[in-house]
């Protein structure tokens, strides 16, 4: 029985992404990985040469897999108080309540010793919801795009910190407590 390629592939970035989020990206090597998902660690460079070429196909995914689940910013039908509201409960459900750090959150904190290709897939992703938030505020409260970057990059700023609040201190309620006045001023 022969093991398709794209499976082993997908369960190597599974398996990565597992321990980035666990510890960052220098918490593991090549042959963590292969021991974890079963093959020889040379079949790991076989799909991925460089831990750089690894991490940065973790990172693409995970941005490609993000964008797909935004709505359209710009689709008039949809309420962007909504939006924003979603967007904040999306980020508790998928960081706060799982008790995890967000995979970028980690990265980005190992940002001194990543290699560049994954400082451009980290950037790419933060691009990507920074644009998304702008457009959303720039209909929600009817101002410039300026105006708009500025309430993204503080919303964005918000999401983090309390998330890293929640992990320091293992009290969930100071996802609630950080994000009351956003979910007040857009309820």
């Amino acid at each position: 029985m022969t093991t398709d390629k794209n499976d082993t592939k997908t369960k190597i970035m599974d398996t990565a992404e597992g321990f980035i989020v666990q510890g960052g990206y220098n918490a593991f090597s090549f042959r963590d990985i292969a021991e974890a998902v079963g093959i020889k660690s040379a079949s790991v460079h076989y799909h991925y040469p460089t831990k750089a070429d690894l991490v940065s196909a973790v990172m693409a995914r995970y941005t490609e897999s993000f964008s797909i689940q935004l709505p359209d910013p710009t689709d008039e039908s949809l309420d962007p108080k909504i939006m924003i509201n979603g967007f904040i409960d999306g980020f508790k459900a998928k960081i706060v309540d799982q008790r995890d750090m967000s995979l970028c959150t980690m990265l980005t904190s190992n940002k001194a010793t990543l290699p560049e290709a994954v400082c451009i897939e980290l950037a790419a992703f933060y691009q990507l919801i920074l644009d998304w938030l702008t457009h959303v505020f720039v209909r929600l409260d009817k101002v410039d795009k300026n105006a708009g970057f500025m309430k993204a990059s503080q919303l964005l700023a918000s999401l983090h910190g309390a998330s890293i609040l929640v992990q320091g201190t293992n009290q969930p309620d100071f996802f609630n407590h950080a994000l009351s006045d956003w979910r007040m001023a857009y309820s």
